[in-house]
């Protein structure tokens, strides 16, 4: 009894290392359960399966991401156009737009195998059919009093202002009667009409905030309002443009440090607007001391890619994942990095999936990972990408969607 009380004790402190304890004229073996001895995980493509493209076929949509609200996926795209009528051409920019797509009743999305012909569908292909009411000005995520509201294009015709969400909206809270809250981090960019170029080559950036109460009606949409139009100023780290994590009370939030490099801060998740309860990640560990924009003791080593892509937390593989595009590809290859804790360490990241790409200038972007349309049983994740045509080719934007199953 007295040596199965000590084996017990051994046992629960989880020494570093195997080690022979002695007791008595025997040697007991203790193997440490320490997490830093479990190898990282690495999730492998085992099949890829091309189910539809994700669109409204009355409007083409560029660069969409996604987040659950209800039981429903809620959508946030970049630069919108609706379908002159009888015609394959789009007429009017809105600078974001959002919308709905539904699921099956055992939890997979609703993919039906024909549609609308339009933007994505040709009537006989499979469609994950995006719902919801035409854009409208001022577009879903309102633009600033400075920035040529109310679409955003200047009236010089020169210059615009984006408002483009980098991630979908991110869910801090979900009450017990079903109502939402979430938050979305979007950077001013002011850019060249004719060159693209960023006019603020380090903006400022808006934060939103938006709550829904989740009803069938696809033309009601979350309520949006603006909380701070400069929560990050110019020449700071944007954190939570490019990407964030809920996980237990905290809200992980990363950003892109300048020449390169990805950073970290976290912030309670009920405190989201007060910028006094954020921490920052800086040379392991965390301080209240926020880091300049190029401060390279903040940058998480392979905290993904600096390129277009998702986190999320896989509670089935207990691990931190990003997956997204490599910097500066334009191709729809999709690489991934996991980490036991949300500062790291991070794998180098690899490639799980490549996918086809459009044959315009920029053929494949905006790659993006679901993991809330996963099933509890399902081992893998749904992706989607922005493929670009040549005018020539296609004239509106499509938005496949993949399944990988891992191996």
């Amino acid at each position: 009894m007295q040596a199965n009380r000590l084996l017990a004790a051994l046992l629960a402190t989880s020494v570093a290392h195997a080690a022979p304890i002695e007791f008595d004229d025997d040697k007991i073996f203790v193997v440490s359960q320490k997490p830093a001895l479990a190898s990282p995980y690495k999730p492998q493509a085992k099949s890829a399966t091309l189910l539809a493209n994700v669109t409204d076929p009355d409007l083409s949509r560029d660069s969409c991401g996604s987040a659950k609200m209800g039981n429903r996926t809620f959508w946030t795209c970049r630069d919108t156009s609706i379908r002159i009528p009888d015609t394959d051409q789009y007429g009017f920019l809105f600078a974001n737009s959002v919308g709905w797509t539904d699921y099956r009743e055992d939890g997979a999305p609703a993919i039906q195998t024909s549609g609308p012909v339009g933007a994505g569908s040709d009537g006989t292909n499979s469609v994950l059919l995006m719902k919801g009411p035409r854009p409208t000005l001022p577009t879903f995520y309102p633009l600033g009093s400075d920035m040529c509201p109310k679409s955003g294009i200047c009236a010089d015709g020169t210059t615009r202002w984006t408002g483009w969400p980098d991630s979908p909206p991110m869910i801090s809270d979900t009450a017990q009667d079903g109502t939402v809250t979430a938050y979305t981090w979007v950077s001013n960019n002011h850019i060249s009409t004719t060159t693209l170029e960023l006019l603020t080559p380090q903006p400022s950036t808006t934060l939103y905030k938006m709550t829904y109460a989740p009803e069938t009606d696809p033309d009601v949409l979350p309520a949006v309002t603006t909380v701070d139009g400069a929560f990050w100023g110019e020449h700071e780290i944007g954190y939570g443009t490019y990407g964030n994590v809920v996980r237990g009370e905290y809200a992980y939030l990363y950003g892109l440090l300048r020449p390169g490099g990805v950073a970290l801060a976290r912030v309670p998740v009920d405190s989201i607007e007060d910028k006094s309860k954020y921490e920052y990640y800086m040379s392991g560990s965390w301080t209240k001391i926020k880091p300049a924009i190029n401060d390279t003791a903040a940058a998480v080593p392979n905290a993904g890619t600096t390129g277009q892509g998702t986190f999320y937390y896989s509670q089935r593989a207990q691990s931190y994942v990003w997956i997204g595009q490599a910097s500066p590809s334009i191709w729809a290859d999709f690489y991934v990095t996991t980490a036991p804790s949300a500062e790291g360490p991070w794998t180098a990241p690899y490639l799980l999936y490549s996918g086809p790409n459009g044959d315009g200038d920029l053929p494949s972007y905006s790659l993006q990972a679901h993991p809330h349309m996963l099933r509890e049983y399902d081992d893998g994740i749904y992706l989607t990408w922005t493929q670009y045509f040549k005018p020539s080719t296609y004239t509106a934007y499509v938005t496949p969607l993949v399944y990988i199953s891992f191996v």
